[in-house]
């Protein structure tokens, strides 16, 4: 199921899947009980949670389970869900407040995956993890809506943390989002114009799309998007970070896990009309292998029968879990490569191929470093080679050092965590 790893690892890495499946059960509470025993280092098991960012599932699935724990570990865990779980509601409340500041201005928006996510999948804001408020408006309110998330006192953080009138046209142009902080409150807001930087892989989802009011609360709701599109975009999310976290693929299974088989084809079809079939195809399999969603038996015919599918799985476990899961991915070499050759299977016929090209040979981080007149702009996809072994020249340099420093400080010797 999880291919050729490190035996060690895997056993970490099944105990967290285990405590990701839903709908909680006595069938799920005798899997965490049996992978539990297999566990030997529960210090390991502890970076393997917080680099899956599942601690809240995790937390509640072992106590659920009557788990024993060691003290130390099951009072990480407990820390771990109670800072979810404050996180989540300074979140709600935040996100409620921008609501409101936004109607009030007349600007549609849209706020998807994090609190309504965590809603709509888990009925609770207490088990998902969650950082940040994701928001989309249309493009055309990109910059009314910057100058009002301004005005509330956040900040622009990335792509950088000033943008002039030229640089901005070109993010948005060629970009999809932006990101601001508010300092005060330790809020982070992206402020989204497109959902996915590949229009051909989610086509007519935007922020004028149908919506549904997700409450939170009594009286208390939050807009987001309807079922369908919600589940359309989550695939095509996943997949184009390759699913590396495992917090992704058990968001996406807790929204489907209790749906009727023909809910779930019905959801499946609504992804591949949007062009996020295979998105979709890659998710259902990885939620069957990882996370025992049980598949339509009419959909398994065309997810099992297709290589491609298998490949993108490959990948993705590759992004997940690699040679043990709880190593970053900044500290694997070439993987961020991998995942972006990979997107190339994630749609089909030139146009994608181009558009991906495209995506790939120019990014709005090269055009606000290096910034060129408009009429120069076929210039970034012949300057982003070079620039691309630059860096990861650059990276090897830097983590040989680091290696031979952290070597000569310990005789030798590299601890783990």
């Amino acid at each position: 199921m999880y291919g050729r790893r490190s035996h060690a690892t895997l056993e970490e890495f099944i105990l967290a899947c285990a405590c990701c499946q839903r709908p909680p059960s006595e069938p799920r509470d005798e899997a965490v009980r049996a992978a539990a025993r297999s566990v030997n280092n529960w210090d390991r098991f502890l970076r393997v949670v917080q680099r899956q960012r599942v601690a809240g599932l995790v937390h509640s699935a072992l106590s659920s389970a009557n788990v024993k724990l060691p003290p130390h570990v099951e009072q990480h865990l407990v820390g771990q869900a109670q800072q979810t779980a404050r996180q989540n509601l300074m979140l709600t409340a935040e996100a409620v407040r921008l609501q409101n500041v936004f109607d009030a201005a007349g600007i549609s928006v849209v706020f998807f995956k994090g609190i309504t996510l965590a809603q709509l999948a888990y009925a609770s804001l207490s088990l998902k993890h969650g950082n940040d408020i994701d928001l989309l408006v249309l493009p055309d309110h990109v910059e009314a809506a910057m100058r009002l998330l301004e005005r509330e006192g956040y900040a622009l953080w990335q792509p950088a943390e000033y943008l002039s009138k030229a640089q901005l046209r070109s993010v948005i142009c060629h970009g999809n989002e932006v990101a601001f902080v508010h300092r005060q409150r330790n809020v982070q807001v992206d402020l989204h114009w497109r959902l996915v930087e590949n229009p051909l892989l989610l086509e007519g989802v935007d922020a004028s799309t149908r919506t549904q009011n997700v409450a939170l609360s009594s009286g208390v709701s939050i807009r987001s998007f309807v079922e369908e599109d919600l589940y359309a975009y989550l695939c095509v999310h996943g997949a184009r970070h390759a699913w590396s976290r495992l917090k992704w693929i058990a968001d996406l299974n807790a929204l489907i896990a209790a749906k009727s088989n023909a809910e779930i084809v019905h959801l499946h079809r609504h992804a591949q009309a949007k062009g996020a079939g295979l998105c979709a195809g890659q998710a259902l399999i990885l939620c069957h292998r990882l996370l025992k969603l049980k598949l339509p038996p009419m959909l398994e015919p065309e997810l099992y029968g297709n290589g491609r599918l298998e490949r993108l799985v490959r990948t993705a476990m590759s992004a997940m879990v690699g040679s043990d899961a709880e190593t970053e991915l900044e500290d694997r070499p070439f993987i961020a490569t991998r995942i972006n050759l990979a997107g190339f299977l994630l749609g089909q016929g030139w146009t994608h191929f181009f558009t991906h090209c495209r995506l790939l040979l120019m990014t709005p981080v090269d055009v606000i470093r290096y910034p060129l007149p408009s009429s120069l702009h076929f210039l970034y996809p012949i300057i982003r080679i070079p620039l691309w072994f630059s860096r990861h020249l650059r990276y090897i340099w830097v983590a040989a050092l680091q290696r031979r420093a952290t070597s000569g400080r310990n005789g030798g010797f590299e601890p783990r965590g």
